[in-house]
């Protein structure tokens, strides 16, 4: 029975030794966290040096520099970003160390910090890039105070100027379409040749130098005027600077369908139904 043992355990030593010979050894790589690795070669595949892991690791960083760089938004928005000044530290030359690779100066292969450099900057582009995608689709939904607020913010550092641009845009375009929806805003005439229909055009009696303020619109109604306010508006607030009759004309009509008498520094609302 001891010899029975004995020989199998024999056996099994040389062949656990023949297997691990017959197996490549692996070589330990340095990945950054958010950065996927090469694709491991099927086994059973030669043994890799450590020049040509080195070699492995430059070549994909110049491929991913390259990539960064054709970004338009990489000299304005990454290089400024608060996701590179982690890294704390200056951009290695790739394609420089690459080249000293390949001419076998091992002593130029950039190997420690600026490897780690290189990795901590590409993986903070991933992050960047990410972090921009989701701000820029959010920008679109800010109110024009809030947009100002981020653009003062730390968070604005890294953020493409296009898209507070097109968030710009978008707020022109809504306050376009609400003026559109409410209508045109009251104007004033100095020669009134046809009135319009539906519309409302007010006067005012009093001296030359005296005036109506409209507020709200800025305007200044003289003796000499005419105030056209389209159906849309169904009330305005009047602020007499003296004592002043107004008159307000409906269309076409020849007499006045309101009549109000303001005294110097009175307020006074005028409003109507919708037409």
């Amino acid at each position: 029975m001891r010899k029975v043992f004995w020989f199998g355990l024999a056996t099994t030593v040389v062949w656990g030794i023949a297997h691990v010979h017959g197996q490549p050894i692996p070589v330990p790589e340095i990945h950054s966290t958010g950065v996927p690795s090469s694709t491991p070669s099927p086994s059973p595949s030669p043994p890799m040096s450590d020049s040509e892991s080195l070699r492995e690791r430059w070549a994909l960083l110049a491929q991913k520099f390259r990539d960064m760089e054709a970004n338009p938004d990489h000299a304005t928005g990454f290089l400024v970003s608060k996701e590179l000044r982690i890294c704390q530290c200056t951009r290695p030359d790739a394609w420089a160390i690459l080249r000293a690779l390949d001419g076998g100066r091992q002593a130029e292969g950039g190997t420690g910090e600026e490897l780690r450099c290189g990795f901590c900057i590409l993986q903070k582009y991933v992050q960047w890039q990410e972090r921009v995608s989701q701000q820029c689709a959010l920008m679109l939904l800010l109110s024009p105070f809030e947009l100002e607020r981020l653009e003062k913010s730390d968070d604005a550092h890294g953020l493409p100027k296009h898209c507070f641009v097109r968030a710009r845009e978008k707020h022109k375009a809504e306050a376009r379409a609400k003026a559109e929806k409410e209508g045109p805003p009251p104007r004033l005439w100095n020669v009134l040749e046809k009135r319009k229909e539906a519309y409302r055009y007010i006067r005012m009696v009093a001296g030359e130098a005296c005036t109506v303020s409209i507020e709200g619109t800025g305007l200044q109604l003289s003796s000499k005027e005419w105030l056209e306010v389209p159906p849309s508006i169904t009330q305005l607030k009047l602020k007499s600077a003296c004592q002043a009759t107004i008159e307000v004309f409906r269309g076409e009509k020849a007499e006045f369908e309101q009549l109000e008498h303001l005294f110097p520094g009175e307020s006074r609302f005028l409003w109507w139904e919708r037409n």
